[in-house]
């Protein structure tokens, strides 16, 4: 492992690898050198957005044609003599060298300098691409000569390229006067500017730099709305560098990079799974519900390296811990304490404010944000009947996205046939968007603020009321610790934002009934819930008590 590992050090990096690197440090390494055996299949969601991102590009050059060019530096330097106006796909390849950390920091800070009191776009029209003249001054490229660098402090780096823009102010001021001066341009399809967009771009530039003598100062990101967002470059240069340089180090390591698992970003990585089991084995604590990544370096500082050790610490020593908190602490005891005993520890007691009702109504929204719309609005109706419940599932359902005021009027019509009873959801999703449909729509104020009255958080009520044994809060892991199975195994939000995505593309019948059975699914998950959280409050309503004064 070690001979291959120093072998791929030495050779080349890939602009995606340095970006996986950014949003993981491990994600890269185990793509290299990884059980490849453990390597989930791509996640659909995933996908989609890959070839959403092809459909932006092809928009962007059906709209401004330019010349495309095939892989290679040949190709490009070829389109940039002649003077392409834009120039689409390629590849760029270049050695690039790094300044001592100090030198680099200098320069970037009197970049920024610099650009502070120039004027900035905060966007620009398609139309008109290209920023004005004065914000595009180039700068020399940080690329220094071989002999001016230490071995050891180069790496040869590639990218594929999106687009460049010809700058035709720029023309001749090139230290290659021939040759015409380019802006990388990166094709995106999220809502708004982010870092890691703003370091390819970066990278990019710096790679262009040995191509044309110069590297530019500004990049350009085309975005989801279909708008040219300007990006200052220069104070990304130095952690492009300094990024590079923590990327081969760790690809020279004999064990992949320690890294803490953020549940909000890794659940849908080809990783997952086999990230997990090695947490579990080397750092179960950081798989502890309310271990947050600020929060588990600060009980390593403090001696507590296991979830047994945080089980059964002095209470008083946890809260003492600087920034901590003594609520925090209580917290994360209570969980290790009922993650050990794989029992439930009660807060308070929930039958005072959960009563069972004669009629009792579980909602669930699907939504996706590629296309705006809330497409799915399921509620399950729970009679009692005879001595017996009877459960209804009702679907109002946009099957396209034009239909979603219809479906919203279709569940205000439905939550009006029982307007008694309460409305049982998950998360505070359910009433940020029925808000945002009511407002949208027009609904009546008065309605609309008593049908939101009417909603009971489910999850609210587990967070103060109860500590579970389980490693996530989501419904999911909920309700599965309950025994409740969803019907379709690898069912997940994701993946109904990718049927819908299907069924509007291909008018297959299936994906729309996998997003109905998996909404209703989420329903009977809720109702679940609703029924344990109020039958084991009355089986443990004395137990405040034995959670608020835990003994070590």
């Amino acid at each position: 492992m070690e001979c291959q590992v120093a072998a791929a050090g030495q050779g080349s990096v890939e602009a995606e690898e340095l970006l996986a690197f950014f949003r993981c440090r491990r994600l890269p390494y185990l793509d290299r050198f990884g059980p490849q055996e453990a390597k989930l299949p791509p996640d659909n969601l995933l996908e989609q957005w890959r070839r959403d991102r092809q459909a932006l590009a092809a928009a962007v050059f059906e709209r401004f044609p330019g010349e495309r060019v095939a892989p290679g530096n040949e190709a490009l330097l070829a389109a940039m003599a002649d003077g392409a106006e834009r120039i689409y796909g390629g590849r760029i390849a270049a050695e690039l060298f790094w300044q001592p950390q100090e030198d680099l920091n200098c320069t970037a800070e009197a970049e920024l300098l610099q650009l502070a009191s120039e004027p900035v776009p905060h966007s620009s029209s398609p139309r008109d691409p290209i920023p004005a003249p004065e914000d595009c001054e180039m700068v020399p490229a940080l690329a220094l000569p071989p002999e001016a660098v230490p071995e050891g402090r180069s790496v040869w780096v590639s990218s594929s390229l999106d687009l460049l823009i010809r700058d035709p102010a720029l023309v001749g001021r090139s230290r290659h006067a021939a040759r015409s001066s380019y802006l990388p341009v990166h094709i995106r399809i999220g809502k708004r500017p982010k870092p890691e967009y703003e370091l390819l771009l970066a990278l990019q530039a710096e790679l262009l730099g040995s191509l044309q003598g110069n590297v530019p100062k500004r990049g350009i990101l085309i975005l989801k709305d279909g708008k040219w967002h300007p990006v200052h470059l220069s104070r990304r240069r130095a952690q492009v560098r300094q990024l590079l340089q923590e990327y081969l180090h760790s690809l020279n390591q004999p064990e992949p990079p320690q890294v803490f698992m953020a549940r909000s970003r890794c659940h849908l990585c080809h990783w997952r799974e086999h990230c997990r089991q090695l947490n579990a084995a080397a750092q179960p604590l950081s798989l502890l519900p309310g271990v947050t990544g600020s929060r588990y370096p600060l009980l390593q500082e403090a001696g507590i390296h296991s979830i047994e050790a945080l089980a059964n610490a002095q209470l008083d020593r946890l809260q003492a811990i600087p920034k901590l908190g003594s609520g925090v602490a209580l917290q994360l005891q209570l969980q290790a304490r009922a993650t050990l005993s794989r029992q439930p520890l009660w807060i308070q007691s929930p039958p005072e404010t959960l009563p069972t009702t004669p009629v009792e109504l579980y909602f669930d929204i699907e939504a996706d944000p590629r296309h705006n719309v809330a497409y799915l609005l399921g509620l399950l109706v729970v009679e009692q009947a005879e001595g017996k419940k009877v459960a209804s599932y009702h679907s109002c359902l946009a099957a396209e996205p034009r239909e979603e005021r219809q479906a919203w009027e279709q569940f205000l019509q439905l939550a009006q046939r029982y307007p008694d009873a309460p409305i049982y959801h998950f998360h505070g999703f359910e009433v940020q968007t029925c808000r945002r449909l009511g407002e949208q729509y027009r609904t009546d104020p008065r309605q609309l603020r008593q049908l939101l009255q009417r909603f009971v958080d489910l999850q609210a009520w587990v967070q103060r009321s109860v500590v579970l044994p389980i490693e996530s809060y989501s419904l999911k892991n909920i309700a599965r610790w309950l025994g409740f199975q969803w019907r379709l195994p690898d069912a997940n939000g994701a993946q109904s934002i990718y049927w819908y995505s299907q069924w509007l593309e291909t008018r297959e019948r299936r994906y729309l009934e996998h997003s109905l059975i998996y909404n209703e699914d989420d329903c009977r998950a809720t109702h679940r819930l609703k029924d344990w959280l109020s039958q084991s409050g009355v089986l443990h309503p004395n137990e405040l008590t034995k959670v608020v004064c835990p003994q070590p």
